[in-house]
């Protein structure tokens, strides 16, 4: 399998951890990051895994839901009750999990679709590694299984 990657920077948005026993469950944002790694088992007639140029609709998803967003798990009633009453102070992005973890795993599941849309069937989404900051970082891969299905797997580094 061949492979490369595109990194992604400096995505402005806030999230809120409410179950977290720290600092973690004030709502508080970040400058995120987002290094997508493509794979192929057949290079294209350039040579490429994929040309980092056709990915550009990437760039527009992450922009257009997430830029200056508040992330919040689905079940936080606190979330909830702060966007809804305050509509004009929050862009709010409901998912399952908005721990880098979960932002990892649901912005590879929106990315993977897309991505098929735009390339077809040759490049797939190997992995999608979110960097919180310089210092944190939380990955989402899909692995074959020995079914040669694929299986769900949270990686951190």
């Amino acid at each position: 399998m061949f492979t490369c990657s595109k990194s992604y920077s400096d995505i402005p948005f806030a999230h809120r951890q409410p179950h977290h026993a720290g600092h973690c469950s004030f709502i508080h944002g970040h400058n995120w990051s987002f290094k997508f790694t493509f794979g192929c088992h057949e290079l294209d007639e350039s040579g490429f895994v994929v040309d980092f140029s056709d990915l550009r609709f990437i760039r527009n998803w992450l922009v257009e839901n997430l830029d200056h967003a508040f992330l919040h798990n689905v079940a936080d009633p606190v979330s909830q009750k702060l966007a809804a009453r305050f509509p004009e102070a929050f862009r709010p992005y409901p998912l399952e999990s908005c721990s880098a973890e979960g932002i990892a795993q649901h912005v590879f599941h929106a990315i993977e679709p897309l991505l098929k849309e735009h390339h077809g069937e040759r490049v797939f989404l190997v992995a999608l590694k979110v960097f919180e900051d310089a210092k944190n970082a939380a990955e989402y891969r899909k692995i074959p299984s020995p079914s040669g299905e694929s299986q769900d797997e949270f990686a951190q580094p």
